[in-house]
């Protein structure tokens, strides 16, 4: 939005950091972002199986299956509540079970699990998403250490290194924490 429109947009806040970096990004990387860097690669979802990948491949073949069966729609959901975890405990044990089937619930019963997929489609890896610098910009967790890369194509404001819960479904998990930081990063802009 802020690039379509930035006369209307006052900031953009992003809860799970701004990319991840690729091959590329590793010659002009300091030795602390090389740490960092490393870390990522041995986390669990980044050396499984790439749902990226796999989504790029055949979305709406995964889509079909999902509509169909709204127990493979949910098995698919938490392998990736389990990939994107960071707690080490499985994710009914950080996220309340109703909150879990009330997210996929919405998938199903709208019909959208299949359009979530399509944007992968389009892809050819998983890199930087275009930055811009329009608008300031918030950001809840990101990969530590690499902070620096993601300020190449972004005005980044607020990124506080102290937020607990640090993955892909933090506002699932911390939902108190995400709200008051929201609340720290537009109070900035006023």
């Amino acid at each position: 939005m802020a690039q379509a429109a930035p006369g209307h947009v006052v900031g953009v806040y992003v809860i799970s950091g701004l990319g991840f970096p690729t091959e590329d990004d590793v010659p002009g990387m300091t030795e602390a972002e090389r740490a960092a860097y490393a870390r990522l690669q041995e986390q669990d979802w980044m050396s499984g199986v790439s749902h990226h990948a796999l989504l790029r491949a055949a979305p709406q073949t995964f889509a079909y299956g999902w509509h169909d069966s709204p127990a493979g729609l949910l098995a698919w959901m938490m392998q990736k509540f389990r990939e994107f975890g960071t707690t080490g405990e499985p994710p009914e044990q950080v996220i309340d079970l109703d909150l879990i089937l009330t997210n996929v619930s919405l998938y199903w019963l709208t019909g959208t699990e299949g359009s979530s997929s399509w944007p992968y489609y389009d892809s050819t890896s998983s890199a930087w998403p275009p930055g811009q610098t329009a608008a300031p910009t918030g950001v809840y967790s990101g990969p530590p250490g690499i902070r620096r890369l993601a300020e190449r194509h972004n005005t980044i404001i607020h990124w506080p290194d102290d937020n607990p819960g640090s993955h892909h479904f933090v506002a699932m998990q911390e939902p108190g924490a995400v709200a008051a930081d929201i609340g720290a990063f537009f109070a900035k802009l006023r």
